[in-house]
């Protein structure tokens, strides 16, 4: 069936990127949603089973794969407005969907592989496809971001490719075995160590690129600031994610060897170091994308806290990165509708935004209040169980650095907030607002996505809960 899928979807993709006709393109779009999720009920089905030694359908692939399906869904809605209000012609918007099918297939190949070589042919793929997304509006900006995107995910992907070259040196005589999770995971006392610190250091930085992390989160903040909305949702939440499976399988082999204390004090200088750089620009950003795109970067680093810290921390981390795939691809999503009312992307050109839309200002405090894990916020229960689990781990001074940053954000964040929602536009430079009603559809999968990440967060159900518990036992 996997390869069904992966046939199926790289010919509606190829269909996309030949047709001219807006409407074929809606429906050849509805039969991608649908394959999607077709794929996803079968992979539930076949939990736990391995296809071609490449491909397993464990409690991560699982849990990703839902995500990337709730969220590729409410893109492609969004993605009918977006393109009828930016009145573009056939040819870009064939490439538009034709590129995101591409990414949607790329992102669901790359959460259910579990052959290392293969999950970085996939995420590659995913650099492909955005870029085509983030050069869609043809002017001088989106040109730069995408050969900005290209460059540094291209240089960050080499580092990964070198990292599994490192691999296969300290697998020694077991190489010939394969690359896959599970033989490495049967192998892993045999793994040289002095090799295998050289895998995980290249491959962990490789792939922060993807999951926005420090050293090379750059890659991706001028992307989600070009890219059009719904495809900067995609950028933000489920590209990062696919990024974050990358690395977590291999550290979950790490996690067996001897390593593992080096392993956890590198994830942690990581996690702690991107918070610090996202609290440093989030105090100056004033563009909204731009904004929300460095918030990324401070989630990430909350992640990988959790992992380093172990436990309960692990848990909580993954159920953190779900949580924020759905509020921050619902922000995302909401500021193609704050660019039709205001006309700019900068915070001192918006103002009054409650009063110009209350169903739009309620969105915008729930989205706050979520992102910036405040109650009701899932991500406030998330954020507490990874403090937690650092406490465990007795990383208190890591732990009061962190809280510090956070409590930053939280402020450098809301006082942007609250600028739009209450405020008078600042900047001499602001346009008259517009009254604008957006689709229902577009905005109930916005209220459907915040609220996913609330009940999720707050009560988990027991299967989400058994799938999270599943991926973070392949750390051991």
């Amino acid at each position: 069936m996997t390869i069904i899928y992966l046939a199926l979807a790289i010919m509606l993709g190829l269909v996309q990127f030949m047709l001219r006709n807006k409407s074929l393109s809606h429906i050849i779009s509805t039969l991608s949603i649908i394959l999607q999720w077709a794929f996803t009920v079968y992979a539930f089905s076949a939990s736990g089973q391995t296809e071609y030694d490449f491909f397993c359908f464990d409690g991560l692939a699982l849990v990703m794969l839902v995500a990337l399906s709730i969220i590729s869904t409410a893109a492609f809605c969004h993605s009918n407005h977006y393109l009828a209000a930016d009145e573009d012609t056939s040819r870009v918007r064939a490439q538009y969907y034709g590129a995101m099918q591409f990414l949607t297939m790329a992102l669901t190949m790359a959460v259910v592989s579990v052959h290392i070589a293969m999950t970085w042919i996939f995420v590659e793929i995913t650099t492909l496809s955005a870029s085509a997304l983030i050069f869609y509006r043809r002017n001088s900006g989106s040109i730069e971001a995408t050969w900005k995107y290209v460059f540094a995910c291209s240089i960050s992907l080499v580092f990964v490719y070198v990292g599994i070259l490192f691999f296969s040196i300290a697998m020694g005589e077991n190489a010939e075995t394969g690359l896959t999770i599970d033989e490495l995971m049967a192998h892993a006392s045999q793994l040289d160590p002095f090799w295998l610190k050289l895998a995980f250091t290249f491959i962990l930085v490789g792939y922060t690129a993807k999951m926005s992390l420090v050293p090379m989160f750059t890659a991706g903040i001028d992307a989600k600031d070009k890219a059009p909305t719904p495809a900067a949702a995609m950028l933000s939440s489920v590209v990062m994610n696919a990024g974050f499976v990358g690395f977590y399988r291999v550290y979950g082999v790490v996690a067996h060897t001897e390593v593992k204390k080096w392993a956890d004090m590198v994830v942690l200088m990581t996690g702690i170091l991107s918070i610090f750089v996202a609290a440093v620009y989030l105090v100056r950003v004033k563009n909204v994308k731009r904004l929300f795109a460095y918030s990324s970067v401070e989630h990430m680093g909350v992640v990988m806290l959790g992992i380093a810290a172990g436990g309960v921390g692990i848990y909580a981390g993954i159920l953190h990165l779900v949580l924020h795939s759905f509020v921050k691809s619902a922000i995302f999503m909401h500021i193609g509708q704050l660019y039709r009312v205001y006309g700019s992307k900068y915070v001192d050109c918006m103002g009054k935004y409650l009063n110009i839309s209350g169903m739009g200002g309620t969105m915008l405090i729930f989205a706050m209040l979520c992102i910036t894990a405040m109650p009701p916020s899932g991500m406030f229960v998330t954020e507490f169980m990874v403090f937690r689990s650092m406490i465990d781990a007795g990383q208190w001074i890591v732990m009061g650095v962190a809280m510090i940053l956070l409590t930053v954000i939280v402020w450098a964040i809301g006082r942007d907030m609250f600028s739009i929602l209450f405020m008078h536009a600042s900047s001499e430079n602001s346009k008259a607002p517009k009254i604008v009603s957006a689709p229902w559809y577009e905005t109930m999968f916005q209220w459907v996505l915040i609220i996913l990440s609330i009940w999720l967060g707050l009560s988990t159900p027991e299967y989400v809960s058994t799938l999270v518990e599943n991926a973070a036992a392949l750390v051991g």
